[in-house]
């Protein structure tokens, strides 16, 4: 039997299958949505997302590869398309196959992790970590580690939850330093085979606000803006010229990022009330044009992030929103009150009180929704535009309407 005996996992099984998702699909399923999957009362298919990175443990390309694969088909190769389209989406094959997938997964990673030469720990194991520079980037990290007392066949440290950052280490050594080019708040893995021996917080802060351009959000590299010259007027923003100087190819499309990742003390990260005002902003004649501009707040967390993004009416079917653990998108979600005259500016509030966040665009309720896992502190703020773009003012208030931060670039304030 899985787990307890009874079918159920424990919560370090569900961890560890959580971890083993990441690794094999990029994509990092809460331990909530899973438990979710693991219950024999869905009423309702998950998000595609989370199918494609649950097969992505059977080595399937993604849900729709799964289930054409394992879907009834026509006896008569000779129907009709149509006819054939209708059977292979009936509703009960596919309800029946995500219960075999999630049973079938849960078994494959619990005779997994429950091989006793998997992973043997015989005594406590040292995993520290340490910055070179209190804040900036790059930013280099000394990992101190001890596996004198692990059995294993191979260890890791994974810089992040990203799994491309993971590189393997000598169990005989002690010391492994890695630099971190981009700010941001990470928990660092001590790995043993699949299994996370330990984690250490990693928080690369910068001093004020950061400015880089990247040219694939998901691509380590990335240019350096001068951050000395962002402020003007008031405002947040980039020239054609400060982009020109870092060697910007205007001629692709690319991303701006404004990181401030820093300890926002005094805000409670389940209570908080969040207001900016921003705008995308129109190159000098001869920039590209990115065909769907859009803008977005990112709030990174000890636990988790979320992000809102307003973008253009024509492009509000490819939007995405997450706070923590509920993540929506508009493939099935309408998010059309998240389309905006984007170059002109818009402002922006998410209120959260008691894990309610009401999201509100130009004083209007556009969004409200509800979480239920905690975030932990706030770690740090990442506005991101396509192309150029330019903030007004970002300030933290809590739910008495107090003030706790603002930026020293808020002249105009409204």
């Amino acid at each position: 039997m899985l787990g307890n005996g009874e079918g159920k996992l424990k919560q370090r099984e569900i961890e560890y299958l959580s971890n083993l998702i990441e690794e094999k699909s990029r994509v990092k399923l809460s331990i909530s949505t899973l438990k979710r999957l693991w219950r024999t009362d869905l009423q309702q298919l998950p998000h595609p997302t989370t199918l494609d990175a649950l097969v992505s443990i059977l080595d399937f390309k993604d849900w729709q590869d799964f289930k054409k694969q394992n879907s009834p088909q026509p006896a008569t190769e000779n129907l009709q398309r149509g006819y054939r389209d209708k059977i292979s989406i009936r509703p009960w094959p596919i309800y029946i196959s995500l219960g075999a997938i999630v049973l079938l997964i849960g078994f494959f990673v619990i005779q997994g992790f429950n091989r006793k030469d998997r992973v043997v720990v015989t005594k406590d194991v040292v995993f520290t970590a340490d910055k070179t520079v209190t804040s900036g980037v790059p930013n280099t990290v000394m990992f101190n580690y001890d596996l004198s007392g692990v059995k294993a066949d191979s260890f890791f440290i994974q810089q992040s939850w990203n799994p491309r950052d993971k590189v393997r280490i000598d169990p005989e050594k002690n010391y492994y330093s890695a630099t971190y080019y981009t700010p941001g708040f990470h928990f660092a893995r001590l790995m043993a085979n699949d299994s996370i021996l330990k984690f250490q917080k990693v928080h690369i802060k910068t001093d004020g606000w950061l400015p880089l351009v990247k040219y694939d959000l998901r691509d380590k590299s990335h240019l350096y803006l001068d951050a000395r010259a962002i402020e003007s007027d008031g405002i947040l923003r980039v020239t054609t010229e400060l982009l020109q100087n870092a060697n910007v190819d205007l001629t692709k499309d690319f991303y701006l990022r404004y990181y401030n990742i820093r300890d926002f003390d005094g805000i409670d990260a389940n209570n908080f009330d969040l207001e900016t005002r921003f705008k995308c902003d129109q190159l000098s004649p001869g920039g590209r044009v990115a065909p769907c501009p859009s803008m977005e707040v990112m709030i990174v967390t000890e636990q988790n992030i979320f992000f809102i993004p307003v973008t253009t009416m024509g492009c509000i079917g490819e939007l995405d929103l997450a706070v923590g653990e509920v993540y929506k998108s508009s493939k099935d979600n309408d998010l059309s009150a998240f389309g905006a005259d984007v170059y002109t500016w818009q402002q922006l509030r998410i209120k959260n009180e008691n894990k309610k966040v009401s999201i509100m665009l130009n004083d209007s309720l556009i969004h409200a929704l509800q979480y239920q896992n905690d975030f932990g502190k706030i770690k740090g703020i990442i506005i991101t535009f396509t192309g150029p773009g330019s903030v007004d003012f970002l300030r933290f208030k809590n739910v008495k309407g107090e003030r706790v931060y603002a930026d020293e670039f808020e002249q105009n304030g409204i």
